[in-house]
């Protein structure tokens, strides 16, 4: 692919001239990043339709969740795409931090994520875990009063972001669902986990952007990485010594996560450097497949740290299709909403052909998604771009 044919796909025009085209320029990370490449967009929304479809085995009762195309017999294919998510997280939200003021890095980032999360969370209490309740006992009595697996109480602890997620709503869909029966477990929204750890994620790179200013991006941002992947070492030979020396600042789970976001971040940091059509794409794939099939911490480590260099050259190839989006989101409102869709689906028993539930599931998320967009998280962040100088 030519120079024009590259920024084509970067901008959806043709801005290359004669000249250009003749001497064609390898096309970066950093490119693709500045230009606010569409096709980010697109691959968020597939990273999102994985999660959907690996849960849908499990929560429709299919049978284990599939495995991840890099590590097929370690990590689910839902686990890829989560580490997809961190890593592209950590590339494109990393360098806005290194760019702008802390307070000013920290506000867009909450208007990003907290209003359509604390819209999903109230909704996995109530309609969705009220509509549980009232399958499963013929009526709302009960459902309402207080106590500590309550909705009030749901609802509450989650929009506090913990790490330790509690999932249960007056125990619906624990014996009423495949997933409840086979694990004793009614979660509401089991996909919610991930968003208090990637909101520490956010705090750290933008603590980090303090470090940018005083030793340079690069610099900073290396030795965080380094840092993270020694305190990832320490767990996988003593987890008890390390979890009680920094437990309580960044468990296992969020060591892990961060690991992965901030190698999206350092891939940033060295954008410039890293051509997206060049070698290290390939010995990252190469990379990240032995590590899936040497052992399940080189799996989640290194193979997710890869995804930070395997992820942008898919985003160029689908800018193109990217832009056809034309700026709508749907994949965070795919991610909140899949789950609890598919308890619904599988409690009022649709769950004879994992092909129908599928799709009738993404179906249905999509359009909640799009009115999670459209109703909660566009407008909220419409009216910060306005209010913000």
């Amino acid at each position: 692919m030519g120079r024009a044919g590259l920024v084509t796909a970067l901008t959806g025009s043709d801005r290359s001239s004669p000249d250009r085209e003749r001497a064609p320029r390898p096309v970066t990370v950093a490119d693709l990043v500045d230009a606010r490449s569409p096709g980010f967009d697109l691959l968020r929304l597939v990273l999102a339709g994985l999660v959907l479809v690996s849960h849908s085995w499990p929560l429709g009762g299919f049978g284990a969740e599939p495995g991840s195309p890099l590590a097929p017999d370690r990590l689910t294919l839902g686990g890829f795409a989560v580490a997809g998510f961190f890593a592209m997280s950590g590339l494109l939200v990393g360098r806005s931090a290194a760019r702008r003021p802390f307070g000013s890095f920290v506000r867009a980032r909450a208007v990003r994520i907290v209003p359509g999360y604390a819209v999903a969370v109230v909704a996995s209490a109530v309609p969705v875990a009220l509509l549980a309740w009232i399958h499963e006992h013929g009526g709302l009595g009960g459902f309402f009063t207080l106590g500590t697996d309550g909705p009030v109480a749901y609802v509450g602890r989650a929009l506090l972001f913990p790490t330790e997620m509690f999932h249960n709503v007056r125990g619906v869909f624990a014996t009423s669902t495949p997933f409840g029966t086979a694990t004793g477990e009614g979660m509401v929204n089991g996909s919610l986990w991930t968003l208090p750890y990637e909101v520490r994620c956010y705090l750290v790179v933008g603590l980090l952007a303090f470090a940018v200013h005083r030793w340079g991006e690069r610099r900073s941002v290396l030795v965080a990485w380094a840092a993270t992947g020694a305190l990832a070492v320490a767990y996988r030979a003593d987890a008890e010594l390390t979890g009680f020396v920094v437990g309580p600042l960044a468990d296992e789970t969020l060591v892990m996560l961060l690991f992965v976001f901030l190698s999206g971040t350092l891939a940033g940091a060295f954008g410039d450097r890293i051509r997206l059509l060049g070698p290290l794409p390939v010995v990252a794939l190469i990379v990240a497949l032995v590590a899936g099939r040497t052992s399940l911490f080189l799996s989640e480590h290194v193979g997710g740290a890869a995804l930070a260099l395997l992820l942008p050259p898919l985003a160029l190839l689908l800018a193109p299709l990217g832009a056809r989006l034309a700026g709508v989101d749907l994949s965070y409102g795919v991610y909140l909403y899949a789950w609890p869709v598919q308890q619904l689906l599988a409690m009022y028993g649709v769950t004879s052909s994992a092909t129908v539930f599928v799709l009738l599931s993404a179906a249905i998320t999509a359009v909640v998604a799009t009115a999670s967009w459209f109703g909660v998280e566009r407008p909220l962040m419409h009216r910060w771009k306005r209010a913000t100088p």
